[in-house]
């Protein structure tokens, strides 16, 4: 067993690391790759320099500062974009970047990397050791294609390659019972840097039985430390930066900017807002479309987990449910995706039964890790019909299929893993009732 594993992970190793270097390859090619990162430092920088990272001007500033590339002048009536402007994270990330920030560019940015790789391979590798108990081979080959799309992830040092990891790394440390205090380490730290990629999944272990919620509320209160540390740093060099954060994602996510749902780089989007954006253009429309889908899942979701009894196999079925749900009511990209890792167990485990149930589960499971893989995507990139889809309803719909597929699969597979864990619940309600009656008959 011990051989057996060590051999998985050196694959696992070889297959991220074939990754990072067509994933290094790509972004030397293509200059500017590397901006999520930069985002990040150049953020981090400002903040050592005692200047506001949220304040568009003082960024600027530090990114000249820093040796940045200068625009040419926009033309009349338009105005200059600096993408590394625009700062998102919350002040609790930014006590984890300011360490690699004390670095220059090309150490804090192999560093980062260098995090990310580590941390993602083994994650996959410990969900692997999951999944593996109930069928090794189908999350062998769906982790294999996880890891060998993950070149973008690594190659931009997007700070989701570290939050997700860690996420992952921390549920399987408390569902596993395994290295607790690590889990809600990881937890705690994975909240602190993308909240919008973790709560989910803090909110099934809270339920998911007094024991774990023991260990969630122990990563909640290392995470209200963290904030409250970034909130005094930050609140003494600027006092206004949670107005000034709230413009910047506003600014940053809505309808006409950078991320518009129904703009030309929606392609990237795994959440519902591209998908009814096709529909009808209004964000009112399309945002109450996809939280109205959304909030019809995750309340069976919470119906279910109120009343089952909780087994490991049950808590899998339900963090695979909500892995899916994490991604679809509010801006995610195709590489916050890969919190669906997390599905493997349960799809592994449905796999094991046999039967309907898990073709179904190895099929939208194998369609939601390729829709949202680097090669793939960048596939349909091609294919899609050019943007906006004109004509007739079948180019509408080949635009839908090529062009927007992320946010119709990912809903497809978190409708069947809440169905399944539902299903579970009630057949494991059905036998503790079967065997009551038997009890009381031999009785």
């Amino acid at each position: 067993m011990v051989k057996r594993n060590l051999t998985i992970l050196a694959i696992f190793t070889f297959i991220c690391s074939f990754s990072l270097c067509w994933g290094l390859l790509r972004a030397r090619a293509a200059k500017g790759t590397e901006v999520d990162y930069k985002v990040v430092y150049i953020g981090a920088r400002c903040l050592l320099r005692h200047c506001d990272p949220y304040n568009r001007d003082q960024l600027l500033q530090t990114y000249f500062h820093e040796g940045g590339e200068q625009l040419p002048p926009a033309p009349p009536g338009y105005e200059t974009y600096y993408l590394v402007a625009e700062q998102l994270y919350p002040p609790s990330a930014e006590l984890f970047f300011a360490p690699f920030a004390l670095f220059n560019w090309s150490m804090s940015y192999s560093l980062w990397v260098g995090v990310t790789f580590l941390l993602l391979t083994a994650c996959a590798f410990l969900i692997w050791t999951v999944a593996s108990r109930y069928a090794p081979d189908p999350p062998f080959y769906l982790t294999a294609i996880i890891l060998a799309n993950s070149g973008i992830i690594l190659a931009t040092a997007n700070p989701a390659g570290i939050a997700v990891s860690l996420c992952i790394i921390g549920a399987w440390c408390l569902i596993e019972n395994r290295m607790t205090a690590i889990g809600v380490l990881c937890l705690a730290i994975s909240l602190a840097i993308k909240p919008h990629d973790t709560l989910f999944i803090w909110a099934a272990l809270f339920l998911a039985g007094s024991a774990l919620r023991k260990k969630a509320l122990q990563s909640l209160a290392l995470l209200a430390v963290i904030v409250v540390v970034a909130s005094i740093w930050f609140f003494q060099i600027s006092p206004h930066w949670m107005h000034e954060l709230q413009t910047n994602i506003v600014g940053y996510s809505t309808g006409g900017t950078r991320n518009d749902p129904a703009g030309a780089t929606a392609q990237g989007m795994v959440n519902l807002q591209p998908l009814f954006a096709l529909i009808r253009n209004e964000p009112r429309i399309y945002n109450f479309a996809a939280l109205a889908i959304w909030g019809v899942l995750f309340l069976a979701w919470i119906l279910v987990t109120l009343h089952t009894r909780r087994t490991r196999k049950g808590i899998w079925l339900g963090i695979a449910a909500m892995a899916c749900l994490t991604l679809l009511p509010v801006y995610h990209r195709y590489y916050d995706a890969k919190i669906l890792i997390l599905t493997l167990p349960a799809c592994a485990a449905l796999w094991e039964e046999g039967g309907i149930s898990g073709w179904t589960a190895l099929t939208l499971t194998s369609f939601g890790v390729l829709v949202t893989s680097d090669l793939p995507f960048a596939a349909m990139e091609i294919l899609a019909p050019p943007y906006p889809p004109t004509g007739s309803a079948l180019s509408k719909l080949a635009f839908l299929m090529l062009g927007r597929p992320p946010g119709l699969v990912i809903c497809c597979l978190a409708a069947f893993y809440v169905w399944a864990y539902a299903r579970f619940s009630g057949s494991k309600a059905l036998d503790e009732q079967s065997a009551s009656q038997a009890a009381l008959i031999h009785g």
